[in-house]
């Protein structure tokens, strides 16, 4: 069985990247507890450009806006193609309860344990990357 070929990376638009991250309904958020950085699996959903979470304790965040990053990604491992999008914006708990029954509708998560809350990143920077085939060279 031989090596697959090595891939190179492909900066995503904005859109490209949206369009992905809204193809999964899983990712991992990236926030401070205790002032040292944490990193939660959670399920999530694309609003318009906003990425919406349903958390649990595990996922003990402030209740006060703050900064966290959002990852997702799908790679393959036996072709090493795949992608990768990273969102980074403020995140502030849902407490509407209009918007919080219908996010809880659309979430659908699988992941286990309680969900005690909705979660909202306003994106200010998205970045993503593909890993794809080189262009072949001249012949």
């Amino acid at each position: 069985m031989s090596a697959p070929a090595q891939q190179v990376a492909r900066d995503l638009t904005t859109a490209e990247s949206l369009r992905l991250l809204a193809r999964v309904r899983f990712g991992r958020i990236v926030f401070a507890r205790y002032a040292l950085p944490t990193i939660r699996p959670v399920n999530h959903i694309v609003d318009d450009e906003a990425i919406v979470i349903h958390a649990n304790r595990g996922t003990a965040m402030s209740p006060e806006r703050q900064v966290v990053a959002y990852e997702a990604d799908t790679i393959d491992e036996r072709t090493h193609r795949g992608w990768c999008v990273i969102v980074t914006g403020t995140a502030d708990v849902v407490t509407d309860p209009d918007a919080v029954e219908r996010y809880r509708t659309l979430l659908q998560p699988w992941l286990p344990g309680p969900r005690d809350h909705i979660i909202r990143i306003e994106p200010d920077i998205i970045t993503g990357v593909e890993f794809v085939d080189p262009e072949p060279g001249p012949a």
